[in-house]
């Protein structure tokens, strides 16, 4: 069966989509931040499926490589990789702290990038996924150094998917209004469908679709799906 490495895995995007991957027969290598009720819970949800599903503890902020080489020793059919995982914090330019800013960026831009290095090394065919944000097509104080670190992931897959387009396609798909903050309040996603052209939110099935798409279109390379009902545009 072949591989997905799933960044993120145990909760919300992360966790929808290595879900659905074990439901099409890929085994998962899925990675998470740290041991809990929701990580195990989900690797038994994997393996219900009937395929391979092991899980990898560990804090992606630290930049391990021989972890990052560790993933593909375990595993010898890797043909996905999806870089899901990511810290969403609410400060502006002036309020980002240090630590922010240098966890924000090795989470989301630093730690992907060196992934995808080690796949190309290591696996060089298949597909590459990193998951984006409507805000890289706006321009939002608010989470700073998350936007400024999305921006880049973005013209990270642009870069990687011009310089290994003939053996690793590179795509990216940005979500907009698909699910609440985590805390937010139980409304928060019917408010703020009022200021999506669509006028309505989407859900992780359409994210899943989006999934799909990328992965059976063999001819989109270097694209990044907006699934967001519009609100890039605005």
């Amino acid at each position: 069966m072949p591989t997905a490495i799933v960044t993120g895995g145990a909760i919300r995007i992360g966790r929808a989509m290595a879900l659905h991957l074990a439901g099409k027969g890929f085994d998962i290598a899925l990675l998470y931040h740290s041991s809990s009720t929701a990580s195990e819970e989900t690797i038994q949800s994997i393996r219900s499926n009937g395929v391979q599903c092991r899980g990898y503890s560990e804090d992606l902020r630290k930049l391990d490589e021989a972890f990052i080489e560790k993933i593909f020793q375990d595993f010898d059919n890797v043909e996905l990789l999806i870089n899901s995982a990511a810290n969403f914090i609410q400060e502006n330019i002036e309020q980002t702290q240090l630590k922010t800013l240098v966890d924000t960026l090795n989470l989301n831009l630093m730690f992907p990038y060196l992934l995808m290095r080690e796949y190309k090394r290591k696996v060089n065919k298949g597909l590459i996924i990193n998951i984006l944000d409507e805000r890289v097509e706006k321009t939002i104080p608010t989470f700073a150094a998350y936007s400024v670190s999305k921006v880049a992931l973005k013209h990270l897959t642009e870069l990687a998917a011009v310089e290994w387009g003939q053996t690793i396609r590179v795509n990216g798909i940005a979500p907009g209004l698909i699910l609440s903050p985590q805390g937010g309040p139980p409304d928060y996603l019917e408010r703020a469908a009022k200021k999506v052209p669509a006028r309505t939110h989407g859900n992780i099935e359409n994210l899943l679709q989006a999934l799909d798409y990328l992965m059976e279109n063999q001819f989109v390379n270097g694209e990044t799906l907006f699934v967001d009902g519009g609100s890039f545009l605005r």
